[in-house]
C-alpha cells in the first residue's frame, strides 16, 4: 500500500509539472511570435530591464489570478521555504535553499501554481563569468584572501538569459526541487540545460518520473 500511494502521488507532481511547463512555453513562443521574433528567447529578456516589468510582461500571455511584485509578495502567500533536490551545504553550515524563487515577483495562476521570473542578463549580455567558490569534503567554503569573494575557486561562464521557475501547487508541500518546484533556464535561441538542482524538467518529460529527492530537514547542515 505504500508504495502504490507513493507511486500514486509522483504521477500527480509529473502530471503538474508538465502543465505548468507546456504553460509556460505555450506563454514565451505566444510572446515571441507577437514580437515578430520566434525561436530567439533574448528577446524576450532583452524587453524588459529588471525582473518587475519582465513579470507584467510575462503575465499578458497567461490566464492567471494575480500579480505580486517584489514585496507586495505577502499579498500573495509571501516567503516560504524551498528545499533542494537532496541535502547539501551553501558553504556556510547552513542547507541550500531556493530563495529567489519565494522572494521575487510571483504570478499567481487560476489552479494555484506559481511562476516566478529572472533576468540572468550582466551588463548587456547573456554571456558572462562569475566566480564559483570550491567546498571542501564537508561542503564548507574554503577561504582564500587573494580571490575575489574571499573563498578559493574558479570563474565559471554561463550564457542563460533569464531563468522562469514554477511551483505546481503554490504555498503547499512538499516545496521541494524537482518534485514540485523546477526552473527553466533559457539561452538566446535555446533551452539551457536542465539540471537536478533545477529539478530536470527534461527528465520528467522524457522519462513520466521525477529525479531521485531527498527527504531532509533545513536549517544547520
Amino acid at each position: 500500500m505504500p508504495n502504490l500511494i507513493a507511486n500514486y502521488k509522483e504521477k500527480v507532481f509529473v502530471a503538474s509539472a508538465k502543465k505548468s511547463y507546456s504553460t509556460i512555453m505555450n506563454a514565451m513562443n505566444s510572446w515571441l511570435a507577437k514580437n515578430e521574433t520566434p525561436g530567439d528567447y533574448s528577446a524576450f529578456w532583452f524587453s524588459k530591464s529588471n525582473d518587475e516589468d519582465l513579470t507584467l510582461e510575462f503575465a499578458k500571455e497567461l490566464n492567471h489570478a494575480e500579480i505580486c511584485l517584489g514585496s507586495d509578495n505577502e499579498r500573495c502567500g509571501g516567503y516560504y521555504n524551498i528545499r533542494q533536490y537532496k541535502k547539501m551545504n551553501n558553504g556556510s553550515g547552513e542547507t541550500v535553499s531556493e530563495d529567489w524563487i519565494s522572494n521575487f515577483s510571483r504570478i499567481v495562476m487560476t489552479d494555484g501554481s506559481f511562476i516566478a521570473i529572472h533576468s540572468d542578463i550582466v551588463n548587456g549580455s547573456c554571456k558572462k563569468t562569475s566566480w564559483a567558490n570550491e567546498q571542501d569534503e564537508h561542503g564548507n567554503f574554503i577561504p582564500d584572501p587573494s580571490s575575489p569573494t574571499g573563498f578559493k575557486g574558479k570563474e565559471v561562464s554561463s550564457d542563460n538569459c533569464g531563468r522562469i521557475a514554477f511551483d505546481t501547487n503554490g504555498l503547499k508541500g512538499p516545496n521541494q526541487i524537482g518534485v514540485d518546484v523546477f526552473e527553466i533556464p533559457f539561452r538566446t535561441d535555446s533551452l539551457g540545460y536542465a539540471s537536478s538542482g533545477w529539478g530536470n524538467i527534461d527528465y520528467v518529460l522524457a522519462n513520466d518520473r521525477l529525479i531521485e529527492t531527498e527527504n531532509y530537514q533545513t536549517g544547520k547542515y
